[in-house]
């Protein structure tokens, strides 16, 4: 039977299921979108649409797919699955361009004090970093790790869905999507690239060591920072907020979601390693992390209040 003759047969709002805390959510991924188009047309800046559009339409078209699944297939873990991924990459979408028109940002750089934080604390970057460089098959495998974070949620939200764990993983959608909000409003306020590039090294000798970023990274997220970009394009998206960490926003996110299932124990383990990781490769302060970690904290107590369990 195909869609057209299920859809007659059963009526769109059989056929196509929603539960209530995906429709809340995908609400905010709705409303993201529309912010982002709402600032870059207030602020006037240009934006290469058609990439972000394609892409931002065919998440919502693969979350009517798995609302479809859901409805008309009765495959209630293969929906879940679904539905979650096509939010994820809705929200991945719509916020990026959302960030990207916040720039430049206005207020002054505060690395020199979350620097002095952490040295107030014994916290050295150079020194921890010229020691890892001594062990460049480890910093290189730190630096896999610290590519993982996109996927890692992804086989969260998978294994979530194989559990039938759903109210599990609205949580953690939301949850991620609260504490990235928050994350992105500190940042604003108080912007800060962290040390990425400025080690006295040359980029050969930086790419010899195992570390994945080249010399002036960090100047070059400055001067975004800065001046901006001069067009929001998929080519310019990187990685911008310094303070709080949302790499371990990230890594908590995982370890703590996939509690009582197979893969927590080497959930746990990998994400010990991001730790290390965002403060290797991420460049990031030790209060950074620190930072993060509370974030993550208020993103749950939130979320778990927001989504409770049906009957």
């Amino acid at each position: 039977m195909d869609l057209t003759t299920d859809l007659q047969r059963k009526g769109w709002r059989e056929a196509v299921q929603l539960l209530p805390a995906e429709r809340f959510i995908l609400t905010i991924v709705l409303a993201s979108g529309v912010l982002a188009v709402l600032f870059a047309l207030a602020l006037h800046r240009s934006v290469n649409w058609p990439p972000f559009i394609v892409g931002f339409a065919a998440s919502l078209g693969l979350l009517a797919v798995g609302a479809y699944i859901r409805g008309a297939k009765a495959a209630p873990r293969i929906a879940l699955a679904v539905i979650a991924v096509a939010t994820f990459a809705g929200f991945t979408s719509g916020s990026s361009v959302l960030i990207y028109t916040l720039l430049p940002l206005p207020n002054p750089m505060v690395d020199d004090q979350l620097a002095r934080l952490g040295h107030a604390i014994g916290y050295d970057w150079q020194a921890l970093v010229l020691a890892m460089s001594a062990w460049p098959s480890v910093t290189r495998a730190l630096g896999i790790v610290y590519q993982s974070a996109l996927p890692q949620l992804l086989l969260t939200i998978c294994v979530l869905a194989a559990y039938g764990r759903a109210v599990a993983l609205h949580r953690f959608l939301l949850v991620g999507i609260l504490t990235l909000v928050v994350c992105v409003a500190v940042w604003w306020a108080w912007p800060s690239v962290g040390y990425v590039g400025v080690l006295p090294l040359s980029d050969a000798e930086m790419k010899a060591a195992g570390l994945i970023y080249p010399q002036d990274y960090g100047g070059y997220l400055t001067r975004l920072l800065m001046q901006g970009p001069a067009r929001i394009t998929p080519e310019v998206i990187t990685g911008v907020v310094g303070f709080p960490s949302y790499h371990t926003v990230m890594a908590c996110l995982v370890v703590f979601y996939l509690w009582r299932t197979l893969l927590f124990i080497p959930a746990l383990l990998f994400n010990m390693a991001m730790l290390v990781a965002t403060l290797v490769h991420g460049g990031h302060h030790l209060i950074d992390v620190i930072g993060g970690l509370a974030v993550f904290a208020l993103g749950v107590w939130l979320a778990h209040r927001l989504i409770r369990p049906q009957p």
